[in-house]
């Protein structure tokens, strides 16, 4: 059932999408194109009233409320040193390593290196590292020694799981889809860990300070229209419950991917006693219990029933009290593979995999949609390849589906002609003109394709003309 007026514009983005902060931009706009006929108030109490699906409810309340991952928690998670002390441990060993692991070793030997004095050297390094990052939360100005060696730490680690992510991205077995669906919410938030890392390394290094974040919807609408947008919803009854989340965002300021998992965890204390509850619930909850990247859940009587769930999470447990530290480990499985929270029974089994929701999360890693495109399984799934021909924006990707016959034929790949005729990437037309004619894209779509004045590619257009005039 289509969302109702005018929110069905946005459906897609609502169904779909799982870049927040593009989310968060394309929600501002929304809000900003209606102002004239819908005030922002009219807007959300339209959008409940509609009784939305939970998937599409739960994702417009993150686009609300995303926000990037503060300095201080990736600081903190990039100075436990988990990859780079992984990686010496391998060396140890006698490990064979890859080119990228004998860099990140040079880069590292200062510290971890057997002449560097063991262990208690080691852990001593890190935690100068420590003190010296907690002093530039304070303000401090580092002397160019120190906020070099704190620089390469925080560096080395960021790039220590890039190499990770990498490995996992190229060696994860596309045929065993329970592995799969363990690993991909993972590789979201690890990207975004190399990312905040990365960056915070590179401002350290140009003597840029540290901050904290705002929210990514307020950023869009920019802060006096968002004020006036915030307010108006505020007066609300109905909304003063989401104004108030958004309020308490602002100041609690907690990063997306730590408030989905802890959303996950929130929503199981209801679930796992089979009480009735909804996403604003497991939302308030999640930051009710979050402070400065430390988190404490009451799950009252769930608790028990909650323990196998937990088990391996990280999480402790402490009579009916979950506890634990976002800025020492960031809990992927509780995220779920549509990056939004996941019901408990799901949290423990699995279950089967949804395959479009593996390609939505992973439309711009090539290496693993091209593994996924050799599974029977999914070319063999009407819709799936000219899902994948429509979204990607990789030349190569969508190339070796017009080259490769088993992808743009039979009844369950119909669409992918028509897909790629319609992409605006710069597939070459030589690539592409075999499928302008009748046997593989019906008169109707052909004759829109010629007489489109915008969204199609002029090449692809005046092929679709030349076709046409010679059936006449």
């Amino acid at each position: 059932m289509p969302l109702i007026a005018p929110w069905n514009h946005i459906e897609e983005t609502l169904a779909g999408l799982q870049d927040f902060d593009m989310g968060a931009q394309r929600l501002s706009d929304f809000f900003k194109g209606k102002e004239e006929k819908h005030s922002p108030d009219e807007l959300m109490e339209l959008f409940l009233q509609g009784n939305p699906p939970q998937k599409i409810l739960e994702r417009l309340l993150f686009f609300l409320l995303d926000i990037g991952v503060p300095d201080r928690q990736t600081g903190s998670r990039a100075l436990q040193m988990h990859r780079i002390k992984r990686l010496w441990k391998r060396i140890a060993r006698g490990s064979a390593l890859t080119d990228t692991e004998h860099e990140l070793a040079d880069k590292t030997e200062w510290l971890f290196g057997e002449e560097a004095g063991g262990a208690e050297k080691v852990e001593a390094g890190i935690q100068a590292a420590r003190d010296s990052f907690k002093r530039v939360l304070d303000g401090e100005t580092l002397p160019e020694a120190e906020r070099t060696t704190l620089v390469n730490l925080i560096r080395s680690e960021a790039e220590g799981l890039r190499d990770r992510v990498n490995w996992l991205s190229e060696n994860t077995d596309p045929y065993n889809l329970k592995t799969m669906a363990r690993i991909l919410p993972r590789l979201r938030i690890y990207d975004e860990a190399v990312h905040e890392g990365l960056d915070l390394a590179r401002r350290q290094e140009d003597g840029e300070p540290v901050g904290l974040k705002i929210l990514s919807f307020e950023a869009h609408m920019k802060e006096s229209v968002f004020e006036k947008w915030l307010k108006k919803v505020a007066k609300k009854e109905s909304l003063a419950r989401l104004a108030g989340l958004i309020e308490i965002q602002r100041v609690k300021k907690i990063p997306t991917m730590d408030l989905i998992a802890l959303t996950t965890l929130s929503r199981w204390t209801w679930e796992a006693v089979n009480e009735k509850s909804e996403p604003l619930d497991w939302i308030e909850k999640a930051m009710a219990s979050y402070q400065d990247g430390i988190f404490t859940v009451d799950a009252g009587s769930s608790a028990r029933i909650l323990m196998p769930a937990l088990t391996g999470s990280g999480a402790k447990l402490a009579g009916t009290k979950i506890t634990g530290n976002f800025g020492l480990k960031s809990f992927p499985a509780w995220v779920g593979r549509d990056l939004l929270s996941k019901s408990f029974l799901k949290g423990v089994d699995e279950g089967s995999l949804d395959i479009k929701a593996v390609i939505t999360q992973n439309i711009t890693r090539d290496s693993i949609l091209e593994a996924l495109l050799t599974n029977p399984k999914v070319f063999q799934k009407p819709g799936l390849v000219a899902f994948i021909a429509a979204t990607s924006r990789s030349i190569g990707l969508l190339s070796k589906i017009a080259k490769t016959r088993a992808l743009h034929s039979g009844f369950a790949n119909r669409d992918v002609p028509l897909a790629l005729l319609q992409s605006p990437c710069n597939i070459p037309v030589s690539l592409l003109k075999p499928f302008i004619n009748v046997r593989n894209v019906p008169l109707f779509d052909l004759k829109h394709l010629a007489r489109a004045k915008a969204g199609i590619r002029r090449q692809v257009k005046d092929e679709a003309e030349l076709y046409l005039k010679s059936r006449t």
